[in-house]
């Protein structure tokens, strides 16, 4: 009961991030549902191809979005230095390799199994599937350095404070 009360209190301190997760997760679970639908319908292989890269790229993008909203809240929200800081920046980079590895054999797949008519739209799946991350490593690119700079900070600032 006890953790439902610190929960509580961390939300009423902070609404804002609290309301960021709550639409990350809605939007999430709102694009993979959908992309599940977008599958069961499909008349064709390439129909349901499509949907199917579409849902590996939205559960990338989410999966990574909550990693980088979980180090911003630990790093600038909660203002605090824990070892999960520096956790979640390998996992991120895990996060990319599996995306990438689940993109390869779902590329092998549909190239087995699409229909000849439709060879020709296979570099346009294969593009929207291998560049989706592109971004976030852009971000990564830009921000992870500037993210590990405070958190180091963070960590002195304790450190000396204790």
């Amino acid at each position: 009961m006890s953790t439902i009360k610190n929960v509580w209190q961390q939300v009423k301190k902070n609404p804002v991030s609290t309301g960021l997760l709550i639409g990350i997760i809605a939007w999430a679970t709102y694009a993979v549902f959908s992309d599940i639908h977008d599958m069961q319908v499909a008349t064709t292989f390439y129909d349901y191809s499509k949907a199917r890269c579409s849902l590996i790229e939205s559960a990338g993008k989410s999966i990574t979005w909550c990693v980088y909203w979980a180090v911003c809240y630990l790093t600038y929200i909660h203002k605090q230095y824990t070892r999960w800081i520096l956790w979640l920046y390998y996992i991120a980079v895990v996060a990319f390799i599996v995306y990438y590895i689940v993109a390869g054999i779902t590329l092998d797949n549909i190239y087995a199994n699409i229909e000849p008519e439709y060879m020709d739209r296979l570099p346009s799946l294969s593009r929207g599937l291998y560049g989706a991350p592109v971004y976030f490593m852009i971000f990564s690119f830009l921000f992870i350095p500037k993210l590990i700079k405070d958190t180091i900070k963070l960590k002195k600032e304790q450190d000396l404070t204790v």
